[in-house]
């Protein structure tokens, strides 16, 4: 598990606790209560789940999600459209704060992503073009292989490859 997996994790176990605390809260004192004598507690948790669940919901939602710097004018309004237009926010809040679910808030997260990744598609596809190596220029049996200059990554074995990520492999290819 990389660092970022561990981060992701550990939010998910921050916000399934406060979850948990919420709605303990929720079925043993009335919410009026909770609203008045409770205020300052009620409303700090409220705040602490908000503040993680934002947080959970970015990471699940835009995990390797890949866009070069020189492309974020263009990439940015799709991706916040996307999730405009999606009406996940408000679903994401009333699984959070109504069922004080996890699963279903991460489920929603998950489905958010793939609509983000589906959207960026065609931002991805006008970023193509061929990756030519030195290699590819000396040996003619060698193809060019696909670049992506939104993402910065290479496509090999059927998966998108972060460039710096072959390059290493590669050096260490030809070092060996």
């Amino acid at each position: 598990m990389n660092r970022t997996d561990q981060e992701t994790a550990l939010l998910r176990e921050e916000l399934a606790k406060l979850l948990t605390t919420l709605k303990h809260n929720r079925e043993k004192v009335p919410l009026e209560v909770l609203k008045t004598k409770y205020r300052k507690g009620y409303t700090g948790l409220c705040a602490d789940i908000k503040c993680k669940a934002s947080d959970y919901a970015a990471k699940v939602a835009l995990r390797g999600i890949r866009i070069h710097k020189d492309y974020l004018d263009e990439a940015v309004p799709i991706v916040n459209g996307t999730i405009e237009r999606s009406g996940t926010l408000k679903q994401l809040s009333r699984a959070a704060f109504s069922h004080q679910d996890i699963t279903e808030f991460e489920s929603l997260a998950l489905t958010l992503r793939q609509k983000i990744l589906t959207d960026l598609e065609p931002f991805y596809a006008k970023h193509l073009g061929l990756y030519i190596t030195q290699e590819c220029l000396e040996n003619p049996d060698i193809p060019p292989m696909i670049y992506c200059s939104a993402s910065h990554c290479i496509w090999q074995d059927g998966k998108w490859v972060p460039l710096e990520l072959l390059d290493t492999a590669q050096a260490k290819a030809k070092s060996a």
